[in-house]
């Protein structure tokens, strides 16, 4: 990806890069994430002037930290969720865990993650029991 030259070149490449990950309509979710990303990339842009592929962490955290401490409880966790989204299309995985605060919770109450939905397991065949 290239440096982004501006604002708005900066949110084009965070809608890129979050077009290409998210499946589905263009309607709805997927939308809401596309546009909150790019209010996120303008947002970073304007204060240190680099676009999403070289955000670092501290960007991230500035941005949920200081530009989300207006919004409501459920509207950080939104932004969360598509900081989220932004981190994984990076593949910078491990900055998920690093980012913790009251915007991970639609509560806005710190807590610890939950492991998350169990695996499912294929069942076992009845055909396989019965020999």
């Amino acid at each position: 990806m290239n440096r982004a030259a501006n604002q708005w070149a900066a949110s084009r490449q965070a809608k890129a890069l979050l077009a290409k990950r998210l499946p589905g309509s263009r309607r709805g979710t997927v939308r809401h994430h596309l546009v909150r990303a790019g209010h996120i990339a303008t947002s970073i842009w304007q204060r240190w002037h680099v676009g999403p592929d070289q955000w670092r962490l501290k960007h991230l955290r500035w941005y949920l930290a200081e530009r989300t401490g207006q919004f409501s409880n459920g509207t950080r966790y939104r932004h969360w969720l598509t900081v989220r989204l932004l981190i994984m299309s990076l593949e910078h995985d491990g900055w998920i865990e690093r980012l913790d605060g009251p915007w991970v919770r639609p509560t806005g109450v710190r807590g610890t993650l939950k492991a998350g939905r169990p695996v499912l397991e294929p069942a076992p065949s009845a055909r396989g029991r019965d020999q």
